[in-house]
């Protein structure tokens, strides 16, 4: 948080988030009543320390699909396999997860038909350490909500903020 109006700060980042962190300084001294000095460099140093904005690809109007493959490993493989995909002009994203189902990657391709889709499923299964994988793609989206939760608001207000995890 910054110093300078720190009890400020969480309605900055509301705003941050909700315009995808390109607010001008004046604008967001504005709605929030405080002065635009109290703004600048402040909520650029707010948002690279608290948001992290994602893009949403549009290929999809020019014939390519964006899927996910969220990927089992054995074998102690996972940063392996992981890097030999990244290696794949299909692949553009990979990221090393927990949680249910023992899903140790989420990776993120891109493709353009069924059969480019059943064969990049075919070689990546046969990868060594593939246990397993699943794949999704979005058809709809139903909504997306540009907003801190109320809960994370009132805790930065509070000054309860977790401290980031190294």
């Amino acid at each position: 948080m910054t110093a300078v109006h720190a009890e400020q700060d969480p309605e900055i980042l509301k705003n941050l988030l909700a315009t995808r962190a390109e607010i001008a300084s004046r604008l967001l001294s504005e709605k929030l009543g405080i002065s635009p000095g109290a703004t600048r460099p402040g909520h650029k140093e707010l948002a690279k320390e608290y948001l992290s904005i994602m893009y949403s690809s549009t290929l999809g109007k020019y014939g390519w699909r964006q899927l996910e493959f969220l990927i089992s490993t054995v074998g102690g493989r996972t940063m392996a396999i992981g890097k030999d995909l990244l290696k794949r002009d299909e692949v553009a994203y990979v990221a090393r997860t927990i949680g249910q189902f023992t899903i140790d990657l989420r990776v993120e391709v891109f493709i353009q038909s069924s059969d480019e889709l059943v064969n990049l499923i075919e070689d990546v299964k046969a990868m060594k350490g593939v246990k397993d994988l699943m794949w999704s793609e979005v058809v709809e989206v139903v909504g997306r909500k540009d907003q801190i939760p109320t809960e994370t608001v009132a805790a930065l207000k509070r000054k309860e903020a977790i401290k980031p995890v190294k």
